[in-house]
Formats: structure tokens, C-alpha cells, sequence
């Protein structure tokens, strides 16, 4: 991880996507640069930062007490990192992974505690983005239901790629998307025969973004 105050990157930087927070607030934070598959959150660790993702994207997964790493959701640019625990709403952290060379706003939690726990613009900004988060989710049901595996394998594909290279478990994209290990696995084939997908080295594909963009929900 390589980490910037704030004062420094904007001072090399024409142009910085961020929230709408108050002046001391960005004064105290960073500008943290993650490389690919580096950890930003660990499982069940005390939450030091929050995090706004300016570039790039991750993903969350938890391990169950059986040792299994399941995939909740992914995260994007504009994206908030660690908002449950500050609301106090979940207790235990999460797993948070970048895929690819992600950029991120990191504020410190006692940052966060001693001036945007009153704020009522960052309030207004969580809940409209924990608005959208729901809804995100909702939809991921609800196309788990309505499209068939290959469409939303497509979808998958295109967002868990860095830089059009997927290396991702079959066994937790299998629960992901809420089918058998089998069934993922023939789709997996007729995309490699039709030339969607190319196997480079052990578990790390290739994929033909255009193809795939073709058959992906939009």
C-alpha cells in the first residue's frame, strides 16, 4: 500500500473525485494506493480507517466458521469501505480485496467519530449510498431468478476481470451465483469452445471482453 496525505496528492493533482466532506476532515485524511489482490479490510479487525474508492474496484468476502471464503458483493468507484462498523451496525469486519491497482480516500476512524458522526451532509451522503447498495443487491437476486447462467456468468466475468484477466475460485462464484459446481463448470466449457474465455496459466483466464459484453445484462 502506498499512502499520500491529502494536501500532497491534490497538490499534484489537477482534478480529485471525492465526497462532499468539511476541509478538516480531508486535511487529516490519505490518498492510499492499493496494488492488485492486496487487502484493504481484514476479517474481524479493530476498524482504524474508513475508506472512499476514487478509482478502481474490490470485493467483499467472509469466511464462514467452516473456513469457506464466500463473495458477498463488489465495490466501485464512489463506492464507502467500513461505513457499517462506524454506524455500529455490524460489529465484525469484513474481508475487502482490490482487484487491480485501486485508489482510495482513507480517513482515520477517530477522524470520522470526532467530526462526521454530526454531520449531517455525510449522513445524507451514507444513507443515499446504502440506499443504492441495497438496491444493488436486490438486483443481484433478482437476476439470479429471472436470467439464465450464462448471462450472468457474462456479467460476472467482465466485473471480477483486472485488466481482462480472471483468476477467480469456481467453488465460490458457483455459490455466488447460486448454482451447482457442475452447472458453473459446462457453462465454463462452452464459453472456453466458443472463444469468450482463453486459459493462460493454472486458474487464470483470458477473457474476450467484447464477446462478453455482447451476452452480459446490461
Amino acid at each position: 500500500m502506498e499512502k499520500l496525505s491529502f494536501q500532497n496528492f491534490c497538490k499534484s493533482e489537477t482534478l480529485c473525485y471525492l465526497p462532499n466532506l468539511p476541509q478538516n476532515v480531508l486535511a487529516a485524511s490519505f490518498i492510499v494506493n492499493f496494488k492488485h489482490n492486496e487487502t484493504i479490510i481484514h476479517e474481524n479487525e479493530t476498524l482504524k480507517n474508513i475508506y472512499y474508492i476514487i478509482d478502481g474496484k474490490a470485493k467483499i468476502t467472509d469466511i464462514q466458521y467452516n473456513g469457506k471464503s464466500i463473495l458477498l458483493q463488489f465495490l466501485k468507484s464512489n463506492d464507502w469501505i467500513g461505513e457499517l462498523t462506524i454506524l455500529g451496525v455490524e460489529e465484525i469486519t469484513k474481508n475487502v480485496t482490490s482487484i487491480g491497482n485501486v485508489t482510495c480516500l482513507m480517513i482515520p476512524s477517530d477522524i470520522v467519530k470526532r467530526y462526521l458522526l454530526n454531520d449531517l451532509n455525510f449522513f445524507k451522503e451514507l444513507s443515499v449510498f446504502l440506499s443504492k447498495k441495497l438496491l444493488d443487491r436486490s438486483s443481484h437476486f433478482s437476476k439470479n431468478q429471472s436470467y439464465e447462467l450464462k448471462y450472468r456468468l457474462a456479467t460476472f466475468l467482465l466485473e471480477s476481470s483486472n485488466n481482462d484477466i480472471y483468476q477467480e475460485s469456481h467453488i465460490m462464484v458457483a455459490e455466488y451465483l447460486g448454482v451447482s459446481y457442475r452447472h458453473l463448470l459446462q457453462i465454463f466449457s462452452d464459453f472456453k469452445s466458443q472463444g469468450l474465455l482463453t486459459k493462460i496459466e493454472k486458474n487464470n483466464y483470458k477473457i474476450n471482453r467484447q464477446k462478453l459484453m455482447e451476452i452480459s445484462i446490461k
